[in-house]
């Protein structure tokens, strides 16, 4: 029995690690724009110096690359809210509104959503 305790107080010491190191699922929250984005994507990119230049300090403009876990979650649940199976990105979701790729259009539209949400 005492073996037993033993290897059931190693295998939780060694699973804790693990354990703390997880992160908490991110949550779309409707009082932030978030800039889902892919690293060497050139339109992404195009899309980022506009929005730094603009918004680096602002914390309620959130930039996540696509390939980390949060990206994906937070991926799915702007899809799931929005309702769209297929993607372009970047990625655009502020509050009520999304929009996918980027263009002179889009960086109004990315400025006006932007002015809405906090108006």
């Amino acid at each position: 029995m005492l073996k037993f305790l033993s290897i059931l107080l190693a295998a939780a010491v060694l699973a804790a690690p693990a354990y703390a190191l997880r992160k908490k699922a991110p949550v779309l929250e409707d009082n932030k724009a978030y800039v889902l984005y892919l690293q060497g994507c050139p339109i992404c990119q195009n899309a980022l110096e506009y929005i730094n230049e603009r918004y680096l300090t602002r914390p309620d403009v959130v930039r996540v690359d696509l390939e980390t876990e949060e990206g994906r979650s937070l991926l799915k649940q702007c899809a799931k809210k929005f309702g769209f199976k297929s993607v372009v990105a970047p990625v655009v979701c502020i509050g009520d509104k999304h929009f996918m790729g980027w263009s002179t259009k889009a960086a109004r539209d990315f400025d006006q959503y932007l002015v809405e949400l906090h108006g």
